[in-house]
């Protein structure tokens, strides 16, 4: 097994802000999340925490917005921020990871990080689509090119795990109401 992808401390020097990232020795800014955007992003950590302490409780869930160190034979200087990259135990790189992407950087999470985390060997990649509300899951290990995609009500299952399930109408929930 290669080690190409890490979750790393320390090397936020290198990042010129919390919400910037190094592509191939280019930074580029993360547009900041507004309140809708940062649920989903709530939400999805709350259930992937859940789900890793009463079912993984030796795999790591990042932080959002972690800094995430690409190896250098795969892409040199690169850091990116995902919203979740959830580690497997005994893998040293995130089997799933999501992103948000919004009107700022479709190309960038749609193209770019895509081919970026397939290279790096992330078996799962999700981008969400907060304003369209559709989800893209890409499954590196079954068919890389191709995502599966949810634009309605329904469970999604995380597919490195057998029993993960997320539902849609959730992740899409308007929380603003709650308060």
């Amino acid at each position: 097994m290669t080690r190409l992808l890490r979750l790393e401390k320390g090397n936020e020097d290198a990042l010129k802000g919390e919400n910037s990232e190094i592509i191939n020795g280019v930074a580029y800014e993360k547009p900041e999340l507004d309140e809708a955007h940062k649920d989903i992003v709530r939400y999805l950590h709350a259930a992937s925490s859940r789900y890793v302490l009463t079912h993984r409780p030796l795999d790591k869930l990042a932080m959002p917005h972690d800094p995430l160190v690409i190896d250098a034979e795969v892409l040199p200087n690169t850091i990116l921020r995902p919203e979740i990259a959830m580690q497997i135990k005994d893998e040293s790189f995130p089997a799933w990871v999501v992103e948000i992407a919004s009107e700022e950087n479709m190309e960038v999470a749609y193209l770019e990080k895509m081919n970026i985390y397939m290279a790096a060997g992330v078996k799962e990649y999700w981008v969400i689509d907060p304003v369209k509300q559709v989800i893209l899951s890409y499954n590196f290990v079954k068919n890389p090119w191709i995502p599966a995609i949810y634009d309605s009500p329904q469970r999604i299952k995380v597919t490195v795990y057998k029993d993960y399930f997320i539902s849609y109408s959730e992740i899409f929930k308007d929380r603003s109401e709650e308060e």
